[in-house]
């Protein structure tokens, strides 16, 4: 058996390393039950990881399938959220909370690499997730036009390590939720809950000291609450 056809389950025993991974997917038209996207991962990433350095093949990969996880499970499934902005004139800070709705589980054959290739000192790895009929039918109720979309960029500072790369992606949908309130609630609200979901996987990139992210997004508001005024 090649690595290319390798389940998510087979390379989880090697260690986690710090990887910077970037994504482009294919259209779910192309593919109507399944997402395809390309990852990549540092060989010798600006924070050193624990472990190995440089980072060895195998670390990289089960790195970039985490990543896919909670990826694919953004994109299959979305997120709860609640969103209070920053108000100075009444001191509240801003506040933003997000859950997946569901998640991929680790082990999930349907999960699975396809191709892994070395350039640039970067590995490489087209990944695939092939999806059930029941999580089709639950991407193809978020398609409908009457939802909004929105899109929007985020960072977060490299150290101390891997976790602020997806920490960039979720400051990138909180911006993305931001920009949608301020198109829905003319006053600055009190509070917001609701879903989203990605439409795409999000691009994330490394420049000065920090990660970036873009994300675009699909987005229900389920209730918005506004200050009482006396």
């Amino acid at each position: 058996m090649t690595l290319a056809s390798v389940p998510i389950i087979r390379i989880s025993r090697t260690c986690i390393a710090l990887a910077l991974l970037t994504f482009f997917s294919l259209p779910l038209g192309a593919a109507e039950n399944r997402l395809v996207a390309e990852f990549w991962a540092e060989r010798q990433p600006l924070i050193r990881p624990e472990g190995d350095y440089p980072v060895r093949r195998e670390a990289a990969l089960e790195q970039i399938l985490r990543e896919a996880q909670w990826t694919f499970s953004g994109m299959v499934y979305g997120y709860r959220f609640y969103y209070r902005p920053f108000d100075r004139a009444r001191q509240v800070p801003e506040q933003f909370q997000l859950e997946l709705h569901a998640e991929i589980p680790w082990g999930d054959p349907s999960l699975s690499v396809l191709t892994v290739r070395h350039a640039d000192a970067r590995y490489y790895a087209q990944l695939q997730y092939r999806m059930a009929d029941f999580q089709v039918a639950w991407v193809d109720g978020w398609q409908s036009r009457a939802i909004p979309r929105s899109a929007a960029a985020g960072e977060a500072v490299l150290w101390p390590g891997l976790e602020q790369k997806r920490a960039a992606v979720e400051d990138a949908l909180r911006m993305a939720v931001r920009e949608h309130l301020r198109t829905i609630s003319p006053n600055k609200p009190h509070s917001a809950t609701g879903r989203l979901i990605l439409t795409a996987p999000p691009r994330i990139w490394i420049d000065s000291g920090v990660y970036r992210s873009s994300v675009e997004i699909k987005v229900r508001v389920d209730e918005v609450a506004q200050y009482e005024y006396h």
